[in-house]
């Protein structure tokens, strides 16, 4: 494919450090705890008119998405010739592993995951309530799951599999009204030289991985987003449905390499949603200036929302403590239960979770992560009414029992009750609207119910219907107001 090189931009390298001013009189402020939502989400933030507009569509609605670590990576299931086990992410291997990228690529040149089947995959995730899927185009390896003719180091060109996996599974998805979106790291690329690592203290990495390099080379971050990030971005906006792009580990982006990728994607697909990852670390300070050029913000990795929050934000959750496929070394899965009060805490903060699997190197899903995934399917088939389409819990708290998400009117409160409680009374205070009916969600049940003040207490019968989350709804004669 002939691509045409923008000029490339002159970018300022340098960089502030801030000190407070402090005099021997006046003691220096409380340390900042930067990674507290409090620090990194200022109340006065506010979404542009376009992404609500876009969020509208479809993604508020959905809550629950699958998302996909798949690679070169997936084969080494966490180690490689008994290094990088200790590491907690097994797509991580390529620099926990040391492997230098010749070697890697002559892995990569062996990867045929031949029992990948597109249809089953997307059938799976539809059975287990997810809406829409995430899945690694290309992640920091380098290597892509689609027919690039930017760079033959793809899984059509370079492996006996000779097929392009992102086509197949997103017309497969289509098929069965799922939406479909890529991951894409547009800045990290072990496979090149002149690509960021995402912290610069670990800058020895770059001769790990490419042993060759001189000792005095200076990487030219523009000259890797021309030639390859950026271009592979306009392949999979031109070529492929995409309706939302997730952008990580922003090193070295700044507003002109922003601006680049954003209107790159609003160019060919003005629909498609973005995530805050373009710029913003998964537990970096989010900055207005940047609101105009993604959607959503991606939270942490791993990271529930503990408060609501002012823009809407989705969770890179996962069923296992890695994203890639992982068997060597530490490794554990969560609980079904920890698993739903995972997800039902994320809505009912507002927001969607996007829930990870690593399939195997094969090409099949990871048998665990399908049942986790069918556990939580399962508790939606008489639960979703209260997740799907919902808005957050309205009130100014979260309940020590559980949590509680809304309809869109506000006129139905949705309680979640992790907590049964022995004594069959349950307790919601700062509740300003009157009651009409309560009743459990699952079987339509009526649950008695008595209204003092702003308090309303409910007789719920000995045992719960689900031992993870029941559900109890509430119909309130007039709307409730959100409180902050």
């Amino acid at each position: 494919m002939k691509t045409s090189l923008l000029p490339l931009l002159a970018f300022s390298a340098s960089a502030l450090n801030c000190f407070a001013n402090t005099t021997a009189e006046e003691p220096p402020d409380e340390p900042v705890d930067d990674r507290s939502f409090e620090y990194r989400f200022d109340d006065s933030l506010r979404q542009t008119p376009d992404s609500i507009a876009r969020q509208e569509k479809w993604f508020r609605d959905a809550k629950f998405g699958a998302f996909i670590h798949f690679g070169v990576y997936s084969t080494l299931e966490g180690e490689y010739k008994g290094r990088g086990s200790e590491h907690r992410y097994g797509e991580w291997i390529q620099i926990s592993g040391k492997i230098p990228a010749t070697e890697y690529r002559e892995i990569a040149s062996q990867f045929n995951p031949s029992e990948f089947d597109a249809e089953e995959w997307a059938k799976t995730f539809k059975e287990c309530g997810i809406r829409y899927v995430v899945i690694t185009s290309k992640h920091h390896d380098g290597f892509a799951l689609f027919d690039s003719d930017v760079s033959d180091y793809n899984i059509a060109d370079y492996t006996p599999f000779k097929r392009d996996l992102i086509k197949e599974l997103s017309e497969a998805c289509h098929r069965h009204g799922l939406k479909f979106g890529v991951y894409y790291s547009q800045a990290q690329d072990w496979d090149e030289p002149d690509a960021p690592l995402i912290i610069p203290s670990k800058e020895k990495f770059r001769w790990d991985v490419h042993p060759d390099l001189p000792k005095d080379y200076e990487p030219d971050m523009d000259a890797y987003i021309f030639k390859k990030s950026l271009p592979q971005v306009e392949e999979l906006m031109k070529n492929y449905e995409i309706d939302l792009i997730w952008f990580d580990t922003p090193a070295g982006m700044n507003m002109e390499r922003v601006k680049l990728f954003s209107d790159m994607v609003r160019k060919y697909r003005p629909d498609c949603l973005i995530n805050s990852r373009i710029i913003h670390k998964g537990k970096g300070k989010i900055e207005a200036q940047y609101l105009p050029y993604y959607d959503y913000v991606s939270i942490g990795d791993k990271e529930v929302p503990t408060k609501k929050l002012p823009l809407y934000v989705e969770s890179p959750d996962s069923v296992s403590s890695s994203f890639g496929y992982k068997t060597k070394g530490k490794h554990y899965y969560h609980s079904e239960e920890e698993m739903l009060h995972r997800f039902i805490n994320t809505v009912c903060a507002g927001g969607n979770a996007l829930i990870n699997n690593g399939p195997m190197g094969n090409g099949k899903l990871d048998p665990e992560a399908v049942r986790i995934y069918r556990s939580m399917g399962e508790w939606l088939e008489e639960n979703g009414e209260a997740i799907y389409g919902c808005v957050r819990n309205p009130l100014a708290d979260r309940p020590e029992w559980g949590d509680l998400s809304a309809s869109k009117d506000r006129k139905t409160l949705y309680l979640h009750v992790f907590d049964w409680p022995e004594s069959g009374s349950l307790a919601l205070g700062g509740l300003t609207e009157s009651v009409k009916s309560a009743s459990l969600l699952a079987n339509g049940k009526k649950v008695k119910f008595s209204q003092s003040g702003q308090t309303l207490s409910l007789s719920l019968p000995g045992k719960p219907l689900d031992e993870r989350a029941t559900v109890v709804k509430v119909t309130l004669k007039k709307p409730i107001e959100e409180k902050n």
